[in-house]
């Protein structure tokens, strides 16, 4: 990996947003599951533990993707790694409404989580039309 790589795609703020957002997922499926490992929670017979370990495996899938755009070579590989980040911001998204629906009682998590979602989607916007000037 070339310095400038690492670079382009560890400093820019929509790969950081990325990052809290797997950190933040990541300690609300610890919460909400009473600290189960990720693979339990994914065994669980219990719907928000599997959920829980949903989540916290499409929130791990954001900076990598994030970083895999940065280092495309042309601009139809870039859109291709943006669709896949979006489908697993959506599917946090979806997630997040299950956790709800399971009964999650820290609410206020959720929405936080939510929130941030939201935030990352629009800098995901943002970046591609960065990317469409560049």
């Amino acid at each position: 990996m070339s310095q400038a790589f690492s670079y382009k795609s560890y400093h820019t703020p929509v790969y950081r947003k990325a990052l809290e957002i797997f950190k933040l997922s990541r300690a609300m499926a610890v919460h909400f599951t009473q600290d189960k490992h990720v693979l339990e929670m994914g065994f669980s017979a219990c719907p928000k533990d599997r959920y829980a370990g949903d989540l916290v495996n499409e929130s791990l899938q954001l900076a990598p993707g994030v970083a895999s755009v940065v280092s495309a070579k042309n601009y139809g590989s870039r859109l291709e790694r943006i669709r896949k980040i979006r489908k697993a911001s959506k599917s946090l998204k979806t997630l997040c409404r299950n956790l709800e629906f399971s009964g999650v009682r820290e609410s206020e998590f959720l929405e936080l989580l939510k929130k941030e979602i939201h935030l990352f989607d629009k800098m995901i916007a943002d970046w591609i039309q960065q990317l469409r000037k560049a």
